[in-house]
């Protein structure tokens, strides 16, 4: 699968996302040019591992600016499940 666009909002913000599919149901996130983490599902659950977690191999790491609010964009529960259910919606699963 092809990499995909998302969009979501954060405290009333819009947030454009860039997800690539990686093996099995596993979804590197892209913001701004840079890895912000990985998203994958567990018992049905979306759960996320951020930039700093993984590999990022292959993967620019992009410079946050630290006033965006947005440098730990998958460590807040409410945005993982709004990029999980984007996901879902590509996939056709949502």
């Amino acid at each position: 699968m092809d990499p995909f666009n998302i969009v979501i909002k954060v405290e009333g913000r819009q947030i454009d996302l860039n997800i690539h599919l990686q093996l099995g149901d596993n979804f590197k996130v892209i913001y701004h040019g840079g890895l912000a983490g990985e998203m994958f599902l567990d018992d049905a659950f979306w759960q996320a591992v951020s930039a700093d977690d993984l590999n990022s191999d292959g993967y620019a790491i992009y410079e946050y600016d630290e006033n965006s609010g947005y440098a730990d964009i998958l460590m807040d529960r409410t945005v993982i499940a709004q990029i999980g259910k984007e996901i879902d919606v590509v996939l056709g699963k949502g």
